[in-house]
């Protein structure tokens, strides 16, 4: 039977009452935990049995696996990790500097698809080969890469079940716009789904 896995989100607040205090609040979660259960939502319990901040969880195609990110190094280090939905078999897939996030294994698990920062400081896709463990930058090259000038991040990659295209989001070639009629500080993303062969 499938199972279900899912996060859980916890926020701190720091306060304190001190003359000459400066009191500082962590912008977010302090704390994001994985948990899996069945589709009817009984027998739920936590993925990990240490806390700490991990997201992004996805299972294998035959359920042999969940790759999730976590930043057990350190928030903002974000790495991709591969455990068995039981809690075993733990294991680091990237340790890098750059950001390493949304994971997705091949349908034959020899694979993982994963959005990283390394090299070029923005989001692209990545491949590593589990068996060589070589990484492989897959959107960040001429004919996939958009103008530098404008939005150009890639992210979400999604496996077909046949292993031979990866989906994924981008904002490639969009314009810089914010929420209010084009105008203000924030700027929308516009994002559009593509496919790519994950051996180009």
């Amino acid at each position: 039977m499938r199972k279900l896995v899912y996060i859980l989100t916890m926020s701190l607040t720091l306060s304190a009452m001190a003359k000459d205090v400066m009191l500082m609040n962590r912008i977010g979660p302090s704390k994001s935990e994985l948990y899996v259960a069945n589709p009817d939502g009984t027998g739920e319990h936590k993925l990990l049995s240490s806390s700490g901040f991990d997201y992004h969880a996805s299972y294998s195609y035959d359920g042999k696996w969940i790759v999730f990110t976590s930043e057990k190094s350190g928030y903002g280090q974000a790495d991709i990790y591969r455990i068995h939905p039981d809690g075993t078999g733990l294991e680091q897939l990237t340790d890098d500097p750059a950001l390493d996030d949304q994971g997705a294994l091949s349908p034959d698990d020899s694979q993982v698809a994963f959005v990283s920062t390394r090299e070029t400081y923005r989001a692209n896709i990545w491949i590593l080969d589990l068996k060589t463990k070589r990484f492989r930058d897959l959107t960040g090259r001429p004919g996939i890469q958009g103008d530098p000038r404008k939005p150009d991040g890639f992210f979400r990659p999604a496996w077909s079940p046949d292993g031979k295209w990866i989906a994924f989001t981008s904002d490639r070639n969009t314009e810089w716009k914010g929420h209010g009629n084009g105008h203000g500080w924030e700027h929308v993303q516009e994002l559009s789904v593509y496919i790519v062969h994950p051996d180009e």
